[in-house]
């Protein structure tokens, strides 16, 4: 038996697509009772909780355990907790990213403040470019005024519009930059401030100082692909690119002086688990024979085995997208290809595996008729929708439908992962730690002694979730700060 329990966890499980679920919510739901809320105890945040006469806030916190427990009582009622989602998977997994949360991520405040003396010179030098070009003052930050000097003043090419105006997000001035020098400068100046107050000065203000620590709370009840999300901070926003941008995670540093960050990364997970349940033969095969999927797929893409660096990347889009479901027309778009040429890509795919085409017709069939689709382990997702006369409608939750079972597979294995491994580490009293989940990826602040049985341990625990005729498949990286462990 479980030792907790968790209501929300459950409404989640029972309706991943509702969003924001609350405790108000769910009595209302339930008993159909508005409770207290504490914009009315606190004058919509005008005093603080703290102020809050001992009644008010008695009768305030009282109402939500009282509430809780009735919740709690409803669900025991409807054979709730016995659910094999809840309790193998999300109960479970509460106890670990609660340990995770406490034990934080070491950051370097000098590394961060070093980036930052970079960044604010570097957005001084592109604004005084860019005013330069424009031989005028303006607020770079303000979008009315740089489109009243690129488009209304400078003469640039218009072509994307909204509902005010011509856009200047950063699909335009991306394009322009390719020819126009001033648009180029502002995409430089945009990226430049967003690094500078989303990560130097927002990861810093978060830095517990005792410890020179962040500590990100996990949400399990959140993300609509049922997959974990962090916030405060999005650890799954820290960039991970080449350059500027990837300077960030320099700041990410293992907690002892003879520590390293080791990095497990499930390897195509997504391309491996649509083998697995479709069941294709040449698509098994590929992975069975350690042939690189993308050259495959690029092999009977253009028919060569030489293929371009470019050729890839259509190859990896095509073998990533078709997971979704992705249209001709989605495709294109997505990789700067004409919709033909898109469309026979997909063709092609299919052809090359003919049981992919088949797992996915028969996943709609049995979500027409049931209203369902489901994981490996029984999780579902219930999609009525999938029977609306609209047909637009209609194919979007197609595509959902399609890509469920596999996205929300894999974030189930991850799931079951770090519980096997908080497991591991416990009964062998390993100090190391697993300190970031981050998609696909698992952070380790790992001790110098236990790096052997770290680097053999952790990844069988992994690539052993699920028995199946191919492998799931880690790469291990190790660094001394978290840009080294990729």
């Amino acid at each position: 038996m479980a030792k907790f329990y968790d209501t929300l966890l459950w409404e989640y499980i029972s309706d991943p697509g509702k969003k924001w679920l609350s405790l108000d919510d769910l009595a209302e739901k339930y008993f159909d009772y508005k409770m207290i809320s504490y914009d009315e105890v606190t004058g919509k945040s005008q005093i603080n909780f703290k102020e809050v006469s001992l009644e008010e806030a008695s009768i305030y916190s009282w109402e939500d355990v009282y509430i809780t427990a009735k919740i709690y009582a409803e669900q025991q009622k409807k054979w709730i907790i016995s659910d094999k989602t809840l309790n193998d998977i999300e109960i479970p997994l509460l106890e670990v990213l609660k340990n995770m949360e406490v034990t934080g991520v070491r950051i370097s405040k000098e590394k961060l403040q070093e980036i930052g003396k970079y960044l604010a010179e570097e957005i001084i030098k592109e604004e005084k470019i860019i005013l330069e070009i424009a031989w005028e003052n303006f607020n770079i930050k303000s979008p009315k005024q740089v489109w009243d000097i690129l488009f209304s003043k400078m003469g640039l090419p218009q072509w994307k519009k909204t509902k005010t105006g011509y856009s200047v997000d950063s699909e335009v001035l991306e394009s322009l930059a390719f020819h126009y020098p001033i648009a180029r400068h502002i995409v430089n100046y945009r990226q430049y401030t967003k690094l500078q107050s989303t990560y130097v000065e927002g990861l810093s203000k978060l830095i517990y100082e005792p410890t020179s620590t962040i500590h990100t709370s996990y949400n399990q009840t959140i993300a609509s692909t049922g997959r974990l999300s962090s916030t405060n901070p999005n650890l799954q926003n820290i960039p991970a690119s080449n350059g500027l941008w990837g300077s960030i995670r320099e700041a990410f540093l293992p907690f002892g002086e003879n520590d390293v960050l080791v990095s497990f990364d499930y390897s195509q997970i997504e391309v491996r688990l649509l083998a697995i349940m479709s069941e294709d033969e040449n698509l098994l095969g590929s992975f069975q024979n350690g042939v690189d999927i993308h050259a495959n797929t690029g092999y009977f893409l253009f028919g060569k085995d030489d293929i371009s660096s470019d050729e890839r990347r259509i190859a990896k889009a095509v073998n990533f997208w078709v997971i979704y479901g992705i249209s001709p027309f989605g495709l294109s778009k997505m990789i700067g290809i004409p919709q033909n040429e898109a469309r026979e890509y997909i063709n092609k795919f299919y052809e090359q595996y003919p049981k992919v085409g088949d797992f996915f017709k028969k996943t709609i069939e049995f979500c027409e008729k049931h209203g369902y689709v489901e994981t490996i382990f029984g999780r579902k997702r219930f999609i009525t929708s999938i029977n609306d006369s609209n047909s637009i409608i209609k194919k979007a939750w197609e595509r959902e439908a399609i890509n469920m079972p596999i996205q929300w597979t894999s974030a189930d294995i991850i799931k079951l992962a770090m519980i096997q491994i908080d497991t591991f580490l416990r009964e062998k009293n390993m100090q190391s730690k697993m300190i970031m989940q981050v998609h696909d990826e698992l952070v380790f602040n790992v001790v110098s002694e236990e790096f052997e049985i770290i680097k053999k341990e952790i990844p069988a625990i992994m690539e052993h979730i699920i028995s199946a005729p191919i492998s799931l498949k880690v790469d291990m990286w190790v660094g001394k700060n978290w840009r080294e462990c990729k």
